[in-house]
């Protein structure tokens, strides 16, 4: 019987050799995930960073989160199909799907999870989605692991209060990001963008109409910086569970 990990991997070899200018991570589990929809997302995205680790011979990823074949040098990005949302839309639909990606395509933690409203202190302690950013064992420098904070807001009149919680979050994460409704008002989107690059903060913009297609797209990448260690062990200890420690 073939195993999850076998069919994942034959299809996602696939439909990269269908994308000869290249294919992202998102699009690739989407795609999957329609293909195997008795399959759990979690699975599917254990099973794609499996494949992603020992790629078949002639694809390589040219850049972070995006696959192509070995002979292809440039890549032409293809716009998401959004698809209805069935349900009201809510922002905690958001945490899994970017967990995902900051994991996938945006390659800056190892491992991601929703923490949204379990509690570390109020909201000014508790991230929507926490990751850890590993070293593997195969890898030539062995660094420090990084935790990564995520403030996730759809509400586009609580951007100010979004970045105030991600700034609270220095305090305990090496890298930090936002991400905020792509239809919020160009003004409000132009200073997020000036405020996140004088404090180091990661800006990002999404779909926040569809959790099944949310297009997030990086804005401004998160500097690392040094966080205060008894903060960061104290999180830590709070979602030792969750992140599996």
């Amino acid at each position: 019987m073939t195993t999850i990990r076998k069919r994942v991997a034959d299809l996602a070899a696939e439909l990269i050799r269908k994308h000869p200018d290249g294919i992202r991570w998102a699009e690739l589990h989407r795609a999957i995930a329609n293909a195997l929809p008795e399959e759990n997302h979690n699975t599917i995205t254990g099973s794609l960073r499996v494949f992603s680790n020992c790629l078949p011979g002639d694809i390589h990823k040219p850049d972070r989160g995006v696959y192509a074949v070995v002979d292809v040098d440039e890549r032409k990005e293809e716009a998401p199909q959004p698809t209805p949302a069935a349900t009201k839309v809510r922002e905690q639909h958001f945490y899994e799907p970017f967990a995902a990606w900051l994991v996938g395509e945006l390659e800056e933690a190892t491992k991601a999870v929703a923490i949204g409203g379990n509690g570390a202190g109020g909201k000014w302690g508790t991230p929507d989605v926490i990751g850890l950013y590993s070293p593997r064992k195969t890898d030539p420098v062995q660094f420090t692991e990084e935790v990564v904070a995520v403030e996730i807001k759809i509400d586009t009149q609580s951007l100010v209060t979004a970045f105030g919680q991600a700034c609270a979050y220095r305090l305990f994460a090496h890298r930090v990001y936002i991400a905020v409704p792509q239809g919020a008002n160009p003004r409000d989107l132009k200073r997020l963008d000036a405020l996140a690059v004088l404090m180091g903060i990661g800006l990002v913009k999404f779909n926040a109409d569809n959790p099944e297609a949310p297009d997030f797209t990086v804005m401004v990448r998160a500097s690392k910086h040094e966080p205060d260690y008894y903060y960061t062990n104290e999180i830590l200890s709070t979602f030792r569970d969750e992140l599996g420690l």
